[in-house]
């Protein structure tokens, strides 16, 4: 008698039409608003600066939602000590704010992104990204043509006003705009949370194998005997860094451990390495997340005992790995 194995699902399609429909004229409506806000993609937080040789000319971006909401801090990197927060432009795209809250899930940047006629996006990917570190990214087309192209994983995507995509972004990826008049799309990116998947059509929904996802934890509070934790840390020095890959066991506890400070500020601890401050969303039993992350690199606290020691902590889908550190130096 022969065996038999259970079939894994195969994971989404590189892109899926999801269901919400949208309102093509109340989207547009919300984007003449805005429209005369754009800014360079490549430097939006300086609107006068003139492009850079090479920089990106023709792809500009309109923030919705950012870090701390501040307007300032465009084109900086997530993780200091604010979470995303809406800017002042979201007050005026009142339709943009009913998609956002018609969702069910959290949600992380928010923005309208314009490709003038006759530019291209070479090919790259945006990574780590996706079902298995706990965030993606969505798209909704406000205005685009035949001739404004994406191509994901060599595939070609012709997306229409007001359709609702996801798409796999950590796949390598180009864009170019053929067309008489700028493309501009709304792009949503957010964490992983079992509503997001209310999105997809039944089929595509019936292929994700859920423990293979990293779903969003949310932020807790400060535990009470962690609210004076304070000093010097070691950590690995994979912590904190981008892994567009599964770190191996190796490569996450290799190399020459780095020194860090620990400190509460706000409710929040706070790492500081180098002039980097990182504050730490508590997400329950003493681990904590990098804010504006998810918990895909994470920390555990134990501080008890003659020997504190903290477990760095690497998570992928179902995949997890660990490097613990004794701290002698963290006092509480």
């Amino acid at each position: 008698m022969g065996t038999s194995t259970a079939t894994r699902p195969a994971g989404p399609p590189d892109a899926v039409k999801l269901l919400p429909v949208i309102e093509p004229e109340r989207l547009r409506a919300d984007l003449a608003a805005v429209e005369k806000h754009f800014l360079i993609h490549a430097n939006p937080a300086a609107a006068d600066a003139e492009p850079a040789e090479g920089e990106q000319t023709g792809w500009d971006v309109l923030v919705l939602r950012c870090p701390g909401g501040d307007l300032e801090k465009i084109g900086r990197n997530a993780g200091g000590l604010e979470d995303f927060a809406d800017t002042s432009y979201l007050e005026l795209t009142p339709y943009v704010r009913e998609i956002l809250d018609s969702m069910d899930v959290p949600i992380r940047g928010v923005r309208f992104s314009s490709l003038a006629a006759g530019a291209e996006v070479q090919e790259h990917t945006d990574s780590p990204y996706g079902l298995p570190v706990g965030w993606v990214r969505l798209h909704i087309p406000v205005e685009t043509s035949d001739d404004a192209v994406l191509t994901i994983n060599g595939a070609d995507q012709r997306w229409k006003p007001s359709e609702f995509w996801y798409a796999n972004f950590g796949l390598p990826h180009s864009l170019y705009n053929r067309g008489s008049a700028a493309r501009v799309h709304l792009i949503i990116d957010c964490y992983v949370a079992p509503g997001l998947f209310d999105l997809f059509p039944p089929d595509v929904r019936a292929q994700i194998a859920e423990d293979e996802v990293l779903f969003f934890r949310e932020e807790r509070a400060l535990p009470g005997q962690l609210r004076s934790v304070q000093g010097t840390i070691r950590m690995p020095a994979a912590f904190l860094k981008p892994h567009p890959e599964l770190p191996t066991a190796e490569e996450w506890d290799s190399g020459e451990d780095a020194e860090a400070e620990l400190r509460v500020q706000d409710d929040r601890l706070v790492l500081r390495l180098g002039e980097h401050e990182t504050a730490l969303a508590h997400i329950g039993d003493r681990e904590f997340r990098p804010l504006c992350w998810t918990h895909e690199q994470s920390m555990v606290l134990d501080p008890a005992g003659p020997a504190p020691r903290i477990v760095f902590r690497y998570r992928r889908g179902n995949h997890v790995i660990e490097a613990v550190r004794e701290q002698p130096a963290l006092a509480s």
